[in-house]
């Protein structure tokens, strides 16, 4: 999160929590695959991403999402360059995108996140148009999290020295 939110007036944890917000509403809207891990009224976790459709958002997040990038400096330019090493290594077969899965720090290791990845990758298996899942990771531990659980690399990338791994698993 801090190659894309260095410049966020607030810091980069607020940059973070204000793009995980505006993602999960844009889910919900559009009623796209979106787990949450709770405890005592609290996150603790979360998976959200598209099905093999990719509808439009409503105009009131993409008015909240212009004015979210214009608040950060460099934010817009630095997504778009995301952007396109993801597009660059995404299958050419429908599939799921998983855009945003974490856990707390201290469900990390105790299967909180495979839990979430497993939930995922089940509704894509589900579904007949679906070949699959498809991600990325700048996060090398992360990277190999997606390794032990089936993924295989489809390309990488760097955003300034940030490295981007690609990954996708048939389900």
């Amino acid at each position: 999160m801090s190659c894309f939110f260095r410049e966020y007036p607030d810091g980069v944890r607020a940059g973070a929590m204000a793009f995980f917000s505006i993602l999960l509403r844009a889910r919900l809207a559009l009623q796209m695959p979106a787990y949450v891990l709770q405890q005592d009224g609290d996150v603790l976790g979360a998976a959200m991403g598209y099905d093999t459709s990719r509808p439009a958002w409503p105009a009131s997040l993409v008015e909240e999402w212009r004015r979210f990038e214009s608040d950060a400096p460099g934010l817009a330019a630095r997504l778009a360059a995301y952007d396109a090493i993801c597009a660059a290594h995404q299958p050419t077969e429908d599939h799921y995108y998983l855009g945003v899965i974490g856990v707390h720090p201290s469900l990390q290791g105790k299967g909180a996140g495979k839990a979430l990845l497993d939930a995922f990758c089940a509704r894509s298996r589900a579904d007949p148009k679906s070949n699959g899942v498809y991600l990325d990771t700048a996060n090398p531990s992360s990277l190999q999290f997606y390794y032990n659980n089936g993924f295989e690399l489809r390309g990488e990338g760097a955003l300034d020295a940030t490295p981007l791994w690609c990954v996708h698993k048939r389900t």
